[in-house]
């Protein structure tokens, strides 16, 4: 039952990853960052796998600080992360450090634990 809702969980980065880069980048774009990131050996179904991976590449696409495009990647990240926050019904909480592998792997088990217990999201 676990391994099933840590699925479900995976299934929902996925989307919410998909859903924002077709949103701020488009479906050509999109399609040729997944591209990119297998090539990097991330493919798409194996990013709730190798989370550091994505971020680092999508770091090194997209840059992630002073003088690299505004810093996309931290905007893309957050961005998942508050739709990830949404797919759940959690709250994301912007109080603290974001570092994405981290607050994703606290979103997991947020729901994991949630859906074993029977309990709806809260707030990460």
């Amino acid at each position: 039952m676990q391994s099933q809702i840590r699925d479900e969980f995976d299934k929902m980065l996925v989307e919410a990853i998909t859903e924002i880069f077709q949103d701020s980048l488009g479906d050509v774009n999109t399609s040729i960052v997944f591209q990119y990131l297998g090539s990097r050996s991330c493919p798409t179904q194996d990013i709730p796998r190798k989370l550091s991976v994505f971020s680092t590449e999508l770091r090194a696409l997209f840059g992630f600080g002073r003088g690299s495009m505004l810093g996309s990647a931290v905007i893309l990240e957050t961005a998942i992360v508050k739709t990830l926050c949404h797919k759940i019904g959690t709250n994301f909480d912007d109080a603290e450090p974001f570092v994405f592998v981290t607050f994703v792997d606290r979103l997991r088990e947020v729901y994991v634990n949630g859906k074993r217990n029977g309990k709806g999201g809260g707030k990460c």
